[in-house]
């Protein structure tokens, strides 16, 4: 039996080139649809959304936050659970700051020597650079006493700042009624909400700001913006759950 060897034909120069094209045209095809959507992903109606997140984000951790607060050991009696102070090495303004106490502070708040425990913090909105941040300190920082008796930072320079958003535009700050002077018989009258741009100073207190009941952020990204209102006057009742009525 005799067997006849076939001879295998390559492919042709032309038909090699031509074949380059065409996967050169796929794959430019591809890399058109590719680009296109990751274009329209860009700029899809998502963005707004992710913004929405975001600020949906800040203000859940905000108001998580703010409720809670509690009064440090060594609290005085009639001391409030949030008010106006300034902390040592802030000076960007004669204003002070809605201040509060927390036993321990969110992860958010970072600190190499380990979990923040009794923490001051302050609200630090800077609506000209667009920025919400908090300023804060802890007990795992180097402490002292002031001449009035209050424990503050032992340098001024170890003042922590943590940005929460950078897309504040403004701030407002909302007064329900008028100044309570202590009397409760008045508790019945009509009021009525007040929104300033800034604190309003204390008309029963000499050189005193007056703490607002509310804070209302306003959130700007491009030609969006959105509000967001957080309750400042928090009353917890006390441990037994019973509070003395007024004489």
């Amino acid at each position: 039996m005799i067997f006849k060897k076939t001879k295998r034909r390559g492919f042709s120069l032309v038909e090699v080139l031509l074949a380059l094209a065409v996967g050169g045209l796929v794959l430019l095809a591809a890399s058109s649809l590719l680009m296109t959507i990751s274009n329209a992903w860009a700029n899809r109606p998502a963005t707004r959304d992710a913004f929405d997140a975001h600020i949906d984000g800040v203000y859940r951790f905000l108001t998580a936050l703010i409720e809670d607060v509690s009064l440090p050991m060594d609290a005085k009696s009639g001391d409030q659970l949030i008010s106006l102070d300034t902390p040592k090495g802030y000076d960007d303004s004669d204003d002070p700051l809605i201040s509060f106490f927390v036993r321990e502070a969110p992860p958010l708040l970072f600190s190499p020597f380990g979990q923040i425990v009794n923490a001051s913090i302050y609200f630090y909105p800077e609506a000209e650079d667009s920025r919400l941040s908090l300023l804060w300190y802890s007990s795992l920082q180097e402490l002292e006493r002031n001449e009035a008796g209050v424990v503050e930072l032992a340098e001024e320079d170890e003042l922590r700042k943590t940005l929460i958003s950078p897309f504040l535009g403004e701030v407002f700050f909302g007064y329900y009624g008028e100044e309570s002077d202590g009397n409760t018989n008045n508790e019945d009258d009509f009021k009525e909400w007040e929104w300033t741009e800034q604190l309003k100073e204390s008309e029963t207190k000499d050189g005193e700001y007056r703490l607002p009941d509310q804070m209302k952020l306003v959130f700007e990204w491009e030609d969006e913006n959105l509000e967001k209102t957080i309750t400042i006057a928090v009353k917890k009742p006390a441990p037994s759950g019973i509070v003395a009525s007024p004489r």
